[in-house]
Protein backbone atom coordinates (compact mmCIF):
# COMPACT_ATOMS: atom_id res chain seq x y z
CA UNK A 1 0.00 0.00 0.00
CA UNK A 2 1.59 3.19 -1.17
CA UNK A 3 2.02 5.72 1.42
CA UNK A 4 -0.81 9.14 1.94
CA UNK A 5 1.84 11.97 1.74
CA UNK A 6 -0.24 15.60 1.57
CA UNK A 7 1.04 18.22 -0.41
CA UNK A 8 4.02 20.16 -1.01
CA UNK A 9 2.00 23.69 -0.47
CA UNK A 10 1.19 22.13 3.30
CA UNK A 11 3.64 23.18 5.58
CA UNK A 12 3.17 22.11 9.11
CA UNK A 13 4.99 24.36 11.24
CA UNK A 14 2.97 27.32 9.09
CA UNK A 15 -0.24 25.53 9.98
CA UNK A 16 0.15 25.25 13.66
CA UNK A 17 1.47 28.47 13.85
CA UNK A 18 -1.22 29.97 12.39
CA UNK A 19 -3.92 28.41 12.76
CA UNK A 20 -4.03 25.46 14.99
CA UNK A 21 -6.90 26.00 17.66
CA UNK A 22 -7.17 29.29 16.27
CA UNK A 23 -9.14 29.82 13.66
CA UNK A 24 -10.70 27.55 10.44
CA UNK A 25 -8.81 27.03 6.98
CA UNK A 26 -9.66 25.42 4.28
CA UNK A 27 -6.66 23.34 2.64
CA UNK A 28 -7.33 23.02 -0.99
CA UNK A 29 -5.39 19.69 -2.81
CA UNK A 30 -4.27 18.49 0.46
CA UNK A 31 -3.82 14.86 -0.49
CA UNK A 32 -3.01 15.39 -4.17
CA UNK A 33 -4.10 12.67 -6.26
CA UNK A 34 -6.30 10.95 -3.24
CA UNK A 35 -7.47 7.88 -3.83
CA UNK A 36 -10.36 5.78 -1.88
CA UNK A 37 -9.74 4.19 1.00
CA UNK A 38 -13.02 2.93 1.61
CA UNK A 39 -16.06 2.15 -0.91
CA UNK A 40 -19.84 3.12 -0.01
CA UNK A 41 -20.51 -0.52 0.41
CA UNK A 42 -18.08 -1.36 2.48
CA UNK A 43 -19.21 1.21 4.84
CA UNK A 44 -22.43 0.46 4.97
CA UNK A 45 -21.28 -3.28 5.76
CA UNK A 46 -19.20 -1.96 9.06
CA UNK A 47 -22.67 -0.56 10.12
CA UNK A 48 -24.50 -3.62 10.25
CA UNK A 49 -21.51 -5.04 12.29
CA UNK A 50 -22.68 -5.19 16.22
CA UNK A 51 -19.38 -4.32 17.42
CA UNK A 52 -19.37 -1.12 15.56
CA UNK A 53 -20.40 2.20 16.35
CA UNK A 54 -23.00 3.99 13.54
CA UNK A 55 -25.46 6.79 13.42
CA UNK A 56 -27.92 7.40 10.48
CA UNK A 57 -29.65 10.79 10.40
CA UNK A 58 -32.26 11.44 7.71
CA UNK A 59 -33.40 14.54 6.59
CA UNK A 60 -37.58 14.69 7.70
CA UNK A 61 -38.33 18.34 6.89
CA UNK A 62 -36.65 21.31 6.06
CA UNK A 63 -34.53 21.97 8.89
CA UNK A 64 -35.60 18.87 10.75
CA UNK A 65 -33.48 15.38 11.10
CA UNK A 66 -34.29 12.24 12.60
CA UNK A 67 -30.97 10.05 14.08
CA UNK A 68 -31.01 6.49 14.18
CA UNK A 69 -28.43 4.30 16.08
CA UNK A 70 -26.68 1.41 14.36
CA UNK A 71 -26.04 -1.19 14.34
CA UNK A 72 -28.54 -1.88 11.24
CA UNK A 73 -30.15 -4.18 9.13
CA UNK A 74 -28.37 -4.93 5.99
CA UNK A 75 -32.53 -4.13 3.98
CA UNK A 76 -32.37 -0.84 6.03
CA UNK A 77 -30.50 0.94 3.45
CA UNK A 78 -32.83 -0.29 0.40
CA UNK A 79 -35.45 1.73 1.68
CA UNK A 80 -34.19 4.73 2.55
CA UNK A 81 -34.91 8.19 -0.15
CA UNK A 82 -32.65 8.53 -2.80
CA UNK A 83 -31.13 11.85 -1.24
CA UNK A 84 -31.28 14.08 2.17
CA UNK A 85 -29.52 11.32 4.44
CA UNK A 86 -26.08 10.20 5.83
CA UNK A 87 -24.47 7.45 7.04
CA UNK A 88 -21.66 7.86 9.83
CA UNK A 89 -19.40 5.37 11.11
CA UNK A 90 -16.99 5.73 14.04
CA UNK A 91 -13.66 4.78 14.17
CA UNK A 92 -13.49 3.13 11.26
CA UNK A 93 -9.21 3.39 10.96
CA UNK A 94 -9.70 0.49 13.85
CA UNK A 95 -11.71 -1.67 11.17
CA UNK A 96 -9.60 -0.78 7.63
CA UNK A 97 -6.02 -0.76 7.36
CA UNK A 98 -6.35 1.06 4.09
CA UNK A 99 -8.41 3.88 6.48
CA UNK A 100 -5.40 3.75 9.27
CA UNK A 101 -2.44 4.87 6.98
CA UNK A 102 -4.07 8.08 7.07
CA UNK A 103 -3.59 8.21 11.02
CA UNK A 104 0.55 8.92 10.39
CA UNK A 105 -0.18 11.79 8.02
CA UNK A 106 -0.98 14.01 10.88
CA UNK A 107 1.95 13.50 13.09
CA UNK A 108 2.89 16.64 12.89
CA UNK A 109 0.73 16.37 15.69
CA UNK A 110 1.26 14.25 18.74
CA UNK A 111 -0.02 10.82 17.82
CA UNK A 112 -1.76 10.27 21.22
CA UNK A 113 -3.88 13.25 20.87
CA UNK A 114 -5.95 11.18 17.31
CA UNK A 115 -8.70 9.80 18.61
CA UNK A 116 -10.04 8.38 15.54
CA UNK A 117 -10.85 8.47 11.85
CA UNK A 118 -14.96 8.88 11.44
CA UNK A 119 -16.33 8.46 7.72
CA UNK A 120 -19.61 9.42 6.46
CA UNK A 121 -21.55 9.26 3.49
CA UNK A 122 -24.19 11.23 1.95
CA UNK A 123 -26.83 11.56 -0.36
CA UNK A 124 -27.36 14.85 -1.91
CA UNK A 125 -28.78 17.25 0.30
CA UNK A 126 -27.37 14.60 3.30
CA UNK A 127 -26.05 15.97 6.56
CA UNK A 128 -26.49 16.46 10.35
CA UNK A 129 -27.03 19.83 10.25
CA UNK A 130 -25.48 23.22 12.23
CA UNK A 131 -23.05 22.30 15.06
CA UNK A 132 -20.12 22.26 16.72
CA UNK A 133 -17.58 19.87 18.51
CA UNK A 134 -15.11 20.67 21.73
CA UNK A 135 -12.71 18.87 19.75
CA UNK A 136 -10.02 19.90 16.57
CA UNK A 137 -11.56 18.28 13.48
CA UNK A 138 -9.97 17.66 9.80
CA UNK A 139 -12.68 16.89 7.20
CA UNK A 140 -10.94 15.39 4.27
CA UNK A 141 -13.04 14.88 1.21
CA UNK A 142 -13.24 11.60 -0.65
CA UNK A 143 -15.34 11.04 -3.85
CA UNK A 144 -18.06 13.89 -4.45
CA UNK A 145 -18.25 17.49 -3.26
CA UNK A 146 -19.87 18.82 -0.18
CA UNK A 147 -20.30 22.50 0.96
CA UNK A 148 -18.99 23.48 3.97
CA UNK A 149 -20.34 26.71 5.62
CA UNK A 150 -18.56 27.81 8.88
CA UNK A 151 -20.10 30.12 11.55
CA UNK A 152 -18.19 31.94 14.50
CA UNK A 153 -16.63 30.62 17.49
CA UNK A 154 -19.43 29.06 19.78
CA UNK A 155 -20.27 29.42 23.54
CA UNK A 156 -20.64 26.06 25.85
CA UNK A 157 -24.20 27.73 26.46
CA UNK A 158 -25.15 28.20 22.83
CA UNK A 159 -28.76 27.16 22.63
CA UNK A 160 -29.10 24.33 20.55
CA UNK A 161 -32.57 22.58 18.65
CA UNK A 162 -34.92 20.98 21.24
CA UNK A 163 -36.11 17.07 20.89
CA UNK A 164 -32.82 16.04 19.21
CA UNK A 165 -29.97 14.17 19.99
CA UNK A 166 -27.48 15.64 17.21
CA UNK A 167 -26.73 18.94 19.44
CA UNK A 168 -28.21 21.27 16.03
CA UNK A 169 -27.78 24.70 16.68
CA UNK A 170 -31.36 26.44 16.88
CA UNK A 171 -29.65 29.46 15.13
CA UNK A 172 -26.72 29.59 12.50
CA UNK A 173 -24.96 32.37 10.65
CA UNK A 174 -22.22 31.31 8.37
CA UNK A 175 -19.57 33.89 7.79
CA UNK A 176 -17.55 31.07 5.07
CA UNK A 177 -18.41 28.78 2.55
CA UNK A 178 -16.18 26.45 0.86
CA UNK A 179 -17.25 23.56 -1.65
CA UNK A 180 -14.36 20.48 -0.91
CA UNK A 181 -13.93 18.35 -3.90
CA UNK A 182 -11.36 15.44 -3.64
CA UNK A 183 -8.77 15.50 -1.41
CA UNK A 184 -9.44 18.81 -0.16
CA UNK A 185 -9.69 19.28 3.75
CA UNK A 186 -11.27 21.57 6.05
CA UNK A 187 -9.42 22.40 8.90
CA UNK A 188 -11.81 23.31 12.32
CA UNK A 189 -10.32 24.23 15.95
CA UNK A 190 -13.08 23.51 18.86
CA UNK A 191 -16.52 25.26 19.29
CA UNK A 192 -16.44 26.65 15.69
CA UNK A 193 -20.42 26.53 13.94
CA UNK A 194 -19.85 23.94 10.71
CA UNK A 195 -22.67 22.86 8.80
CA UNK A 196 -21.59 20.34 6.30
CA UNK A 197 -24.41 19.60 2.91
CA UNK A 198 -23.46 17.00 0.13
CA UNK A 199 -23.50 18.43 -3.10
CA UNK A 200 -24.15 14.47 -4.51
CA UNK A 201 -23.28 11.13 -3.05
CA UNK A 202 -20.14 11.98 -1.61
CA UNK A 203 -17.84 10.62 1.64
CA UNK A 204 -15.70 12.59 4.04
CA UNK A 205 -12.93 11.18 6.87
CA UNK A 206 -13.17 13.17 9.77
CA UNK A 207 -9.87 13.11 11.52
CA UNK A 208 -10.72 13.75 15.51
CA UNK A 209 -8.38 14.59 18.14
CA UNK A 210 -8.58 13.36 21.47
CA UNK A 211 -8.98 16.72 23.87
CA UNK A 212 -10.29 15.47 27.83
CA UNK A 213 -12.40 18.28 29.24
CA UNK A 214 -11.41 19.68 32.55
CA UNK A 215 -14.00 18.16 34.49
CA UNK A 216 -12.62 14.64 33.15
CA UNK A 217 -9.49 15.48 34.07
CA UNK A 218 -10.60 16.37 37.88
CA UNK A 219 -12.68 13.69 38.24
CA UNK A 220 -10.14 10.96 36.59
CA UNK A 221 -6.96 12.52 38.52
CA UNK A 222 -8.79 12.90 42.00
CA UNK A 223 -9.99 9.51 41.77
CA UNK A 224 -6.41 8.77 41.78
CA UNK A 225 -5.39 10.46 44.32
CA UNK A 226 -8.29 9.60 46.63
CA UNK A 227 -8.04 5.73 45.92
CA UNK A 228 -4.41 5.92 47.24
CA UNK A 229 -5.02 8.44 50.05
CA UNK A 230 -4.03 7.66 53.43
CA UNK A 231 -6.95 7.71 55.79
CA UNK A 232 -5.22 8.76 58.79
CA UNK A 233 -4.73 11.80 56.95
CA UNK A 234 -7.28 13.79 58.08
CA UNK A 235 -8.23 17.68 58.78
CA UNK A 236 -5.77 19.02 61.73
CA UNK A 237 -6.11 22.99 63.39
CA UNK A 238 -4.03 25.37 62.12
CA UNK A 239 -2.97 27.02 66.02
CA UNK A 240 -5.58 25.64 68.37
CA UNK A 241 -7.72 28.89 70.28
CA UNK A 242 -10.33 29.14 71.90
CA UNK A 243 -12.90 30.60 69.44
CA UNK A 244 -13.77 34.17 69.26
CA UNK A 245 -17.09 33.62 68.25
CA UNK A 246 -19.40 29.74 68.79
CA UNK A 247 -19.66 28.18 65.36
CA UNK A 248 -17.66 30.14 63.37
CA UNK A 249 -14.63 28.74 60.64
CA UNK A 250 -11.97 31.06 61.01
CA UNK A 251 -10.12 32.20 57.78
CA UNK A 252 -6.70 30.41 58.87
CA UNK A 253 -8.52 27.38 59.18
CA UNK A 254 -9.60 27.43 56.22
CA UNK A 255 -6.78 28.39 54.40
CA UNK A 256 -4.76 25.58 55.93
CA UNK A 257 -7.49 23.27 54.74
CA UNK A 258 -7.39 24.74 51.56
CA UNK A 259 -3.51 24.09 51.10
CA UNK A 260 -3.41 20.97 52.39
CA UNK A 261 -6.27 19.60 50.00
CA UNK A 262 -3.93 21.45 47.20
CA UNK A 263 -1.48 19.82 48.26
CA UNK A 264 -2.30 16.42 47.19
CA UNK A 265 -2.80 17.94 43.60
CA UNK A 266 0.53 19.63 43.21
CA UNK A 267 2.46 16.23 42.60
CA UNK A 268 3.44 16.76 39.03
CA UNK A 269 4.92 13.05 38.90
CA UNK A 270 1.58 11.69 39.84
CA UNK A 271 -0.60 13.80 37.70
CA UNK A 272 1.93 12.74 34.58
CA UNK A 273 1.61 8.94 35.53
CA UNK A 274 -2.07 9.69 35.39
CA UNK A 275 -2.33 11.76 32.79
CA UNK A 276 -0.40 9.09 30.48
CA UNK A 277 -2.53 6.31 31.39
CA UNK A 278 -5.80 8.27 30.82
CA UNK A 279 -4.66 9.67 27.35
CA UNK A 280 -3.88 5.99 26.18
CA UNK A 281 -6.77 4.68 27.17
CA UNK A 282 -8.47 2.84 24.03
CA UNK A 283 -11.79 3.93 22.64
CA UNK A 284 -13.28 0.40 22.84
CA UNK A 285 -11.01 -1.21 25.18
CA UNK A 286 -13.32 -4.86 24.79
CA UNK A 287 -11.20 -5.22 21.19
CA UNK A 288 -8.47 -5.80 23.54
CA UNK A 289 -8.63 -9.24 24.76
CA UNK A 290 -5.48 -11.06 26.39
CA UNK A 291 -4.89 -14.31 24.84
CA UNK A 292 -6.85 -17.18 26.03
CA UNK A 293 -3.34 -19.18 26.52
CA UNK A 294 -0.61 -16.96 27.30
CA UNK A 295 2.52 -17.10 25.32
CA UNK A 296 5.99 -17.87 27.45
CA UNK A 297 8.96 -15.67 26.27
CA UNK A 298 10.89 -18.86 24.26
CA UNK A 299 7.45 -19.54 22.26
CA UNK A 300 7.43 -15.97 21.75
CA UNK A 301 10.93 -15.71 20.57
CA UNK A 302 10.86 -18.48 18.34
CA UNK A 303 7.94 -17.29 16.32
CA UNK A 304 9.47 -13.66 15.71
CA UNK A 305 13.15 -15.41 14.59
CA UNK A 306 10.80 -17.31 12.11
CA UNK A 307 9.94 -14.04 10.42
CA UNK A 308 6.54 -13.64 12.21
CA UNK A 309 5.81 -10.20 12.27
CA UNK A 310 4.20 -7.78 15.13
CA UNK A 311 1.49 -5.86 14.97
CA UNK A 312 -0.26 -3.44 17.00
CA UNK A 313 -3.71 -3.87 17.79
CA UNK A 314 -5.80 -1.05 15.83
CA UNK A 315 -7.48 -0.24 19.16
CA UNK A 316 -4.45 0.06 21.09
CA UNK A 317 -3.13 3.53 21.99
CA UNK A 318 0.46 3.77 22.91
CA UNK A 319 2.69 7.10 24.12
CA UNK A 320 6.07 7.45 25.99
CA UNK A 321 6.78 10.11 28.39
CA UNK A 322 11.21 11.82 29.12
CA UNK A 323 10.62 11.91 33.04
CA UNK A 324 12.26 15.74 33.71
CA UNK A 325 15.06 14.37 35.76
CA UNK A 326 16.15 12.47 33.01
CA UNK A 327 16.14 9.12 35.32
CA UNK A 328 14.22 7.35 32.22
CA UNK A 329 10.86 7.64 31.01
CA UNK A 330 7.57 6.10 30.96
CA UNK A 331 5.86 3.93 28.41
CA UNK A 332 2.00 4.04 28.45
CA UNK A 333 -0.05 1.29 26.68
CA UNK A 334 -3.53 0.91 27.06
CA UNK A 335 -3.88 2.52 29.87
CA UNK A 336 -0.91 0.93 31.76
CA UNK A 337 2.68 2.11 32.25
CA UNK A 338 5.79 0.78 32.34
CA UNK A 339 9.24 2.61 33.68
CA UNK A 340 11.96 2.29 31.09
CA UNK A 341 15.29 3.43 31.26
CA UNK A 342 16.14 6.58 28.06
CA UNK A 343 18.09 4.47 26.25
CA UNK A 344 15.28 2.84 24.63
CA UNK A 345 13.57 6.25 23.64
CA UNK A 346 14.49 5.65 20.29
CA UNK A 347 12.78 2.19 19.95
CA UNK A 348 9.78 3.12 22.00
CA UNK A 349 9.15 6.15 19.62
CA UNK A 350 9.06 3.71 16.77
CA UNK A 351 6.71 1.63 18.77
CA UNK A 352 4.54 4.05 19.20
CA UNK A 353 5.10 5.42 15.46
CA UNK A 354 4.55 1.77 13.18
CA UNK A 355 1.45 -0.04 13.37
CA UNK A 356 3.57 -3.18 11.71
CA UNK A 357 7.16 -4.04 12.72
CA UNK A 358 9.06 -6.17 10.71
CA UNK A 359 11.62 -8.36 11.57
CA UNK A 360 14.77 -5.71 11.44
CA UNK A 361 13.30 -3.61 13.49
CA UNK A 362 11.95 -6.79 16.29
CA UNK A 363 15.21 -8.08 16.91
CA UNK A 364 16.59 -3.70 17.70
CA UNK A 365 13.59 -4.11 20.12
CA UNK A 366 13.80 -7.49 21.77
CA UNK A 367 17.89 -7.09 21.69
CA UNK A 368 17.42 -4.07 24.19
CA UNK A 369 17.41 -5.27 27.89
CA UNK A 370 14.30 -5.34 29.29
CA UNK A 371 12.44 -4.96 25.71
CA UNK A 372 11.73 -8.84 25.40
CA UNK A 373 9.69 -8.93 28.95
CA UNK A 374 7.57 -6.00 27.73
CA UNK A 375 6.92 -6.97 24.17
CA UNK A 376 5.82 -10.41 25.88
CA UNK A 377 3.21 -8.81 28.41
CA UNK A 378 2.38 -6.41 25.40
CA UNK A 379 1.35 -9.52 23.33
CA UNK A 380 -0.25 -11.40 26.18
CA UNK A 381 -2.51 -8.77 27.12
CA UNK A 382 -3.70 -8.25 23.55
CA UNK A 383 -2.19 -4.80 22.88
CA UNK A 384 0.44 -6.38 20.17
CA UNK A 385 -0.38 -9.32 17.51
CA UNK A 386 1.81 -11.90 16.15
CA UNK A 387 1.23 -12.87 12.75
Amino acid sequence: MSKIQFSDHFKPQDFLRQYWQKQPVLLPGFIPEFKELISPQELAGLACEEMVESRLVVAAEEESWELEHGPFKPGRFDDLPESKWSLLVQAVDQWSEKVAAIKPLFNFIPSWRIEDVMVSYATAGGGVGPHFDYYDVFLLQGQGQRRWQVGKRCAPDSVLMQHTDLGILASFEPVDEFILNKGDALYLPPQFAHWGVSQGNSLCYSIGFRAPALAEMLEGFSDTLIAAADPAQRYTDYRPEIPGKTGQIELQSLHHAFQTLLGTFSSEAKFATWFGCYVTQPKYPELIQPLSNALAEPELTARLEAGARLLRNPSSRFAFLELSDASGLLFFADGSVHTLSLEVVTVISRLCDLTVLKHEAISELIGLAGMSELVLELVNQGSLLVA
